[in-house]
């Protein structure tokens, strides 16, 4: 019995892989995401593979900004010199209340930024990477 369910699980696993070099584009909210082997890539790597120097640029300015703004506000709260000095003039449990409030006004204030996109729409973005798949299982339109 293990024999066999192990038989049928390999089978099923192998048809259920697809190229691990082709791109899928879904539609997420207001918005798109894509895929690569089944994981989620960042915009930027998207219009890295697919040689848009221009919306690769803009893309990774918008990340980095993103990113730096939300490690920012994760250090707010950190344990840092702050609180060791705040906890010199104050009792534990205005330790406690400071700690607490700010964690929770930083978590909150992380939860509202939000990545400024590139202006390139859903179809566009499943467009080109249709195209981008067509070129390596060796569809697509070939350049000379």
């Amino acid at each position: 019995m293990k024999i066999l369910l192990s038989i049928a699980f390999i089978f099923c696993f192998s048809f259920s892989q697809q190229d691990p070099d082709y791109i899928e584009v879904v539609k997420h909210k207001k918005n798109w995401k894509a895929y690569r082997a089944g994981v989620e890539i960042p915009k930027s790597h998207f219009f890295n593979i697919l040689n848009d120097e221009y919306n690769r640029d803009q893309s990774s300015a918008y990340e980095k900004k993103f990113m730096n703004q939300r490690f920012k506000l994760s250090c707010l709260m950190c344990g840092n010199s702050t609180l060791g000095i705040l906890s010199l003039a104050a009792n534990n449990m205005q330790m406690v209340n400071y700690t607490l409030y700010g964690y929770l006004l930083s978590n909150f204030l992380k939860r509202l930024l939000r990545v400024k996109n590139v202006d390139v729409s859903y179809e566009e973005a499943l467009k080109m990477a249709n195209e981008y798949n067509q070129t390596i299982s060796g569809k697509g339109k070939i350049a000379i």
